[in-house]
């Protein structure tokens, strides 16, 4: 079962964002920590679609979906601001965490959603962005 949910491109979007995403995964067989772990990537995935593609326009909006197999949860996020430049992702794989400045101002979310999620994807199809996050469900 599928759920889609429309935020607004605003940071204070991610307290409802948070609040939707846990009444789903409330009643999943998994741990608190697992929670967290996606927790964190979705509110990175969001902050980072509301100030570098929707540049924290309140007027415009992305959308959320959440879906749940026996063996994932998959976020979907879809905006039509601009798209992410190329390489970002790969970049922040190619990363060790460790090695990253405390103080960089950026760059740090990538590579936290990467360490949180099974799968993270971008694809810009239409003049839309799609990011999916999957996280498999444990045992």
């Amino acid at each position: 079962m599928a759920d889609k949910q429309r935020f607004a491109a605003s940071l204070r979007s991610l307290t409802p964002l948070a609040g939707w995403l846990a009444n789903h995964m409330a009643d999943l067989p998994v741990q608190e920590e697992w929670q967290f772990a996606l927790d964190l990537a979705a509110c990175e995935a969001a902050t980072n679609i509301i100030r570098y593609a929707l540049h924290e326009d309140d007027s415009r909006s992305f959308s959320a979906e959440f879906s749940a197999t026996d063996e994932e949860v998959c976020l979907r996020f879809t905006d039509s601001g601009d798209a992410m430049p190329d390489g970002l992702i790969e970049a922040a794989r190619a990363t060790d965490f460790a090695e990253m400045s405390p103080l960089m101002e950026s760059g740090r979310g990538l590579k936290l959603i990467l360490l949180c999620v099974d799968t993270f994807d971008y694809a810009r199809e239409a003049d839309r962005n799609i990011t999916t996050l999957i996280k498999k469900v444990e045992g």
